[in-house]
């Protein structure tokens, strides 16, 4: 390969490589046949195809020239109402709660995120309040910007949901110094979770949005997986109630993502629902990362939401009964335990001694990490998940670990986010002799005990 004449940023060279091809590099090593087919659960995305009303709907709009012509920076303006009326039925939302005004269009939601944080945060000045286990490509986007992410530790023992008192701590701190550490600007909270599934209440939520205004900084929700909030009986799940606070515009900001609910995830539609005045700012950067989000699938969504109601709550009450199906499955291997589901994950903890079982798998190291685990997994199983590892900052750094309160917890590096979205039930089932034939590989019998 030719070298480079010319240089490449040095926050990009800092920035962790896309950790998603890593772990299918290992699927691809596996040898596969039909009795121990590959089983994927590395990516979180959709399975099933789009709504047959929305394919139809995007062929005929492809063909349309009219579509292929500039659209609006901030998205359709049908869709923006369109998705408006959306969030009203789905929150519970009594008159002017949320407008179009409030809508912004992206390219996927991870354009929502790095348009919000080149917004918010001034490089190599700002911080952000960030989840630890974290979506990498948070971490990833913070790096590119020069954005310290400060880690609020998400509590294995309580289903690894982040510590409200950790992060009240940390911001309380700030106002007893006269240091130069760096400005928080925002505190991000993914619910349902990605990577651990965690679902927060909206009490909890209430919580975290209460911290974020008293402390002047943005509350950041990223709700990509919202359509899969479990509800009451046969309804969708409602997320929270912050849209029914009178002055939720001064402190919250909801990411979206059209890729889950309604299965395109190539076609690249995010949100942001926010106060007009951030989303006059936001205008800025959208106009030089994108012009306008891509036209087609706007177009062809805009009549079709309402009607596509009754298809998102049938592919959620699906997956939760996937995610049941794999805690029942997985809990019945010995040593194996999910500690917390929802959306599109599950994050599980493998049994304890893998962590002592170097010697086995012929390495010389005192531990094993969830990437070895991971590995073996995918080589010899044929099971790709991602290792929590790809979630955190790596166990060997101690100077970003010593800033995280309570970190050594996280740090024994013990658990795999399997992505439950994207396999039929047969592949759930089909787990259990995989989990223990990873066991037996690992010296681990039925109790749990490693034989070396």
């Amino acid at each position: 390969m030719a070298s480079l004449n010319f240089k490449v940023a040095p926050a990009v060279q800092a920035t962790e490589a896309p950790p998603i091809p890593k772990a299918q590099a290992w699927g691809c090593q596996y040898v596969s046949s039909p009795s121990a087919p590959l089983l994927d659960l590395s990516q979180g995305v959709p399975r099933d195809a789009p709504h047959p009303s929305v394919l139809a709907a995007l062929s005929k709009v492809a063909s349309d020239p009219q579509a292929a012509r500039y659209g609006a920076i901030l998205g359709e303006p049908g869709l923006r109402q369109a998705l408006a009326e959306e969030i009203k039925v789905q929150y519970h939302i009594s008159g002017q709660g949320v407008t179009s005004e409030d809508v912004a269009i992206t390219t996927g939601c991870n354009m929502a995120f790095l348009s919000l944080l080149m917004t918010l945060c001034p490089p190599g000045k700002s911080s952000v309040l960030l989840p630890l286990p974290a979506y990498f490509n948070h971490t990833m986007s913070l790096s590119l910007q020069d954005v310290k992410p400060v880690y609020v530790l998400c509590e294995p023992d309580n289903m690894f949901k982040a510590s409200l008192l950790s992060a009240r701590s940390y911001l309380a701190s700030l106002r007893k110094e006269n240091g130069d550490r760096r400005e928080p600007r925002m505190i991000v909270l993914v619910s349902p979770s990605n990577p651990t599934g965690t679902v927060y209440t909206n009490e909890e939520i209430k919580q975290w949005y209460d911290l974020a205004r008293e402390y002047k900084v943005a509350l950041v929700l990223d709700e990509t997986y919202r359509d899969f909030v479990e509800g009451e009986s046969r309804e969708r799940g409602l997320p929270h109630r912050l849209f029914e606070e009178p002055d939720w515009r001064s402190t919250l900001v909801s990411l979206g993502s059209f890729s889950k609910g309604y299965r395109i995830p190539g076609h690249r539609l995010g949100s942001i629902i926010a106060s007009p005045e951030l989303l006059r700012h936001i205008t800025t950067i959208c106009d030089c990362m994108q012009i306008c989000p891509p036209r087609p699938p706007q177009i062809a969504l805009i009549p079709l939401l309402p009607s596509l109601r009754a298809d998102l709550l049938a592919a959620s009450l699906r997956l939760l009964h996937r995610r049941h199906l794999f805690e029942t499955t997985v809990n019945a291997i010995s040593g194996w335990k999910v500690i917390s589901s929802g959306g599109f994950f599950a994050y599980v903890q493998f049994p304890d001694n893998y962590i002592y079982a170097s010697s086995i798998l012929g390495l010389k190291r005192k531990k094993l990490g969830s990437e070895d685990v991971a590995r073996v997994l995918a080589l010899q199983c044929g099971v790709v998940t991602l290792p929590g590892s790809f979630f955190m900052p790596p166990v060997v750094d101690d100077e970003q670990w010593d800033d995280i309160l309570n970190g050594e917890t996280l740090r024994q590096d013990k658990w795999l986010r399997f992505a439950v979205a994207n396999v039929e039930d047969d592949v759930i089932l089909s787990l259990g002799p995989r989990l223990k034939l990873m066991n037996k590989i690992m010296g681990v019998d039925d109790e749990g005990v490693t034989s070396q």
